[in-house]
This record gives C-alpha cells, sequence and structure tokens, in this order.
C-alpha cells in the first residue's frame, strides 16, 4: 500500500456492492505507470451534464490513490450518493504543456465508496473508487458556456441547407429561431447543420432536443425555437468554434453586453 504524499492517512479497502448483494473487498496495491496523474492531484469531477437545460455540475477532489485503472477519490461536497454506483462521471485535471495549463479529461465508471484514515485530522474521511473507461483527451469545462452573436459576429448556421437564426451557442449545442413552414423539426431528430464559421463552413450532425413556439413563452407568436446538441464533433471544429467564441466574448465585454443573459453554465458545487 503506497502512502498519500501528503502523508495524511491510509485507505481502508474499497467496499462496493457485489452482484450477490454482498461486499467486494478490492485491496489497493497502486500501480500508476498507466496514469497521468498520481496521489495527491487535484482533480475537478464532471458528474451531470444536462443537456437540455445545458447545465454541468462540475465538483472539486483529490486523487487519494491509483491502483491501475483504478482511482480512489475524496468525496466531494456535496457528496456524490449511491444512486451514482455504477454511473459515469468525468474526472478532469490540468497538466503543463509548452508552460501552458491545459485540462484533460477521462470518462470513468464509480464502483464503490471507501474510507480514508485522516491522521492530520484524527478521523476518517470519505471517500469515491472510480474506474477509468477511456484514454486521456483535451476537455473544457466550459463546453456548455454560451455566447450570443450579433450581425457583426460573422458566424451564421444553416439546417438542411435553410438558413436558421442563432440565439446563442455554445462549443456543446446552439438555440436558434427558424420558419416552421420551411423546415420541419422534432425532438430527437439528427439534423445536418452547416456553420459558417468567420467565412470558414463546416458540416455538423445534430440533434434536436426540443422546440417550441414563441406563442408558449409569451413571444412573437409566428417564431418556432429549437435548442440542438452537437454530435460527431471533430477536434478542427472544436478549435474553430471556441476560437470564435472567445472573439465573441471578446466583443461582448468590449462593448459591456451580457454574453450569455440565460446562460446557467457551470455549477461549481466543490
Amino acid at each position: 500500500m503506497a502512502r498519500n504524499p501528503r502523508g495524511r492517512g491510509s485507505l481502508d479497502p474499497i467496499r462496493g456492492k457485489s452482484r450477490g448483494g454482498g461486499l467486494n473487498l478490492l485491496p489497493l496495491q497502486v500501480d500508476q505507470s498507466n496514469m497521468s496523474i498520481g496521489p495527491g492531484a487535484s482533480v475537478q469531477l464532471v458528474v451531470e451534464i444536462d443537456l437540455r437545460t445545458e447545465r454541468i455540475d462540475v465538483r472539486d477532489s483529490t486523487v487519494f490513490d491509483v491502483d491501475g485503472e483504478r482511482l480512489v477519490l475524496a468525496q466531494t461536497q456535496p457528496a456524490i450518493k449511491d444512486f451514482k454506483l455504477r454511473k459515469e462521471i468525468t474526472v478532469t485535471y490540468l497538466e503543463e504543456e509548452n508552460d501552458e495549463q491545459v485540462r484533460y479529461g477521462f470518462p470513468a465508471v464509480v464502483t464503490g465508496f471507501a474510507g480514508y484514515d485522516d491522521l492530520m485530522l484524527s478521523r476518517k474521511v470519505g471517500a469515491v473508487a472510480v474506474r477509468k473507461r477511456g484514454d486521456p483527451i483535451p476537455y473544457d469545462l466550459r463546453r456548455y458556456y454560451r455566447v450570443v452573436p450579433t450581425s457583426r459576429s460573422d458566424l451564421t448556421m444553416s439546417i438542411h441547407a435553410k438558413r436558421v437564426n442563432v440565439i446563442d451557442i455554445s462549443l456543446g449545442g446552439v438555440r436558434f429561431t427558424y420558419d416552421a413552414d420551411g423546415l420541419e423539426l422534432c425532438a430527437n431528430s439528427v439534423v445536418e447543420a452547416r456553420l459558417d464559421i468567420g467565412g470558414i463552413i463546416r458540416r455538423i450532425d445534430a440533434t434536436i432536443l426540443r422546440t417550441w413556439k414563441g406563442k408558449d413563452k409569451g413571444l412573437q407568436e409566428d417564431l418556432s425555437f429549437a435548442a440542438a446538441d452537437f454530435v460527431n464533433l471533430t477536434r478542427i471544429f472544436d478549435q474553430e468554434l471556441s476560437l470564435k467564441i472567445r472573439e465573441i466574448e471578446r466583443e461582448d465585454f468590449a462593448n459591456e453586453r451580457p454574453t450569455h443573459p440565460s446562460d446557467p453554465g457551470i455549477e461549481h458545487t466543490g
């Protein structure tokens, strides 16, 4: 058993429910050869993403121990509950590359809960055990941070070759108005979207999350609205749209215009 580099204590075996309803005892033998983070590292856990409301629940944690593909993490505040057992979260962390901080993230499944003996506090603290399910890739916690483009933003979009009016957009998706007479959209359908980003046209698939009429929200009755989530993203698309979003942010800041008046944003609860 390797000690946490902070010298603060040791771990009980990880406890998780077995298929037979009992407990699995999984001894920790630390092997960090396949991990880019180790004991003592600070991490941010993406516990929940609600695509419909574009809310992302981020909680701070610390790595206690690593055993191959398994990690034991400090319990978060608020705590990760039992209902997340066998559910997927994303573990994110910062690495320095070329004198810059780059955030990476990888999917992990919650496999159980543990008790950690904190010698400094003379008490047992909670911990969460997870199993890594994929390789780390660059990860943006601001993926669902929305900006409101203007006619000067040089950003337009069409769906099935029909021009739509972008209300707000993020790396995760877009909300827009459209002409219901010329374009029929329904929830859960996948559509072909084309974004003109500064004169560069990129094709991207999008899943329609919901549609509604202006009259339903006390707005102009003949307006139709939709919210969509981008799927099958490419690194190039991510980079180009990210640069455009940053450009719109700077434009908004210069004009003292609110960037995302209805953006729920990131719920950082750690």
